[in-house]
């Protein structure tokens, strides 16, 4: 399956939770889903993309995609993987030199400088990379008022400072019928900031259901319109920060958990 945008019945054998951006932080997701006694056999984990970079365990955070169990969509950090391994796949791709070394500087300057330890035995690594390729860039789960999507970034059509225009439950099923998300979706599904760089909160919109979204860091899963932001910027807690951590969001209890390796408990919040 290589659609852009794939579909999920409600889960009636267990529990959804969503993740927020791993960036190699596996420590932190073991002690997570050991907390809230994840099942394996009946539970499913969502995560938001950006599983690899910046921390300590990339690669394990990157075997995830082979777990039956593991949903998740493609972040930016995924995008620059694939565009920097590109010409070592398919020498016959033709990119111009200038573009390629874009691609390379954005991976480095964006903590990928842990794929030099793979160079002499990269086959997992392109085992992770073929899985990749295939990762959706959203996910819908669910109907009516259980429906619930999984996305990158933003679903924001336009933006000023306080005017948001977004792409509805309606767009999306149009997508989900054509199998095909326009171009310039795509473009802000992976990097657009627009809506969690801006402080104001904007009501519900009864018409997007439920969309948890990461990209932008913040301390808290933050709700602004129907987007939920839980990146809460993992890989800062490697250097002692007790303001960020990993959290993961429990979709049936409304409520999320929090780790850091700042600190040693886990810390249940309610929404």
């Amino acid at each position: 399956m290589n659609s852009l945008i794939r579909q999920l019945p409600e889960n009636t054998m267990g529990r959804d939770f969503v993740l927020g951006d791993l960036h190699g932080c596996y420590a932190l997701l073991d002690k997570l889903l050991k907390y809230v006694t994840f099942d394996m056999r009946v539970d499913r984990l969502f995560s938001v993309g950006d599983l690899a970079d910046r921390g300590p365990d990339s690669l394990r955070c990157l075997q995830l995609l082979a777990e039956p169990w593991f949903y998740t969509v493609k972040g930016n950090h995924e995008q620059m993987l694939i565009d920097f391994f590109k010409p070592y796949r398919y020498p016959t791709h033709s990119i111009h030199a200038d573009e390629y070394e874009q691609h390379v500087e954005l991976l480095m300057d964006n903590g990928g400088r842990w794929i030099s330890e793979y160079f002499q035995d990269p086959t997992e690594l392109m085992h992770c990379l073929d899985r990749m390729e295939n990762l959706p860039l959203i996910y819908v789960v669910g109907e009516e008022s259980q429906r619930f999507h999984v996305i990158h970034a933003e679903l924001v059509k336009s933006s000023s400072r306080y005017q948001y225009s977004f792409w509805l439950d309606s767009d999306i099923d149009g997508w989900l019928m054509t199998g095909v998300v326009p171009d310039a979706v795509q473009s802000r599904l992976l990097w657009g900031r627009s809506l969690m760089s801006n402080d104001y909160d904007l009501p519900i919109n009864p018409q997007l259901s439920r969309t948890f979204c990461g990209h932008t860091i913040i301390s808290r899963p933050r709700q602004t319109g129907s987007h939920i932001a839980i990146d809460t910027g993992a890989f800062i807690s490697l250097k002692g920060d007790e303001r960020h951590g990993l959290t993961l969001f429990a979709v049936n209890e409304q409520c999320y958990y929090w780790a850091s390796y700042a600190q040693k408990e886990v810390f249940l919040f309610s929404c």
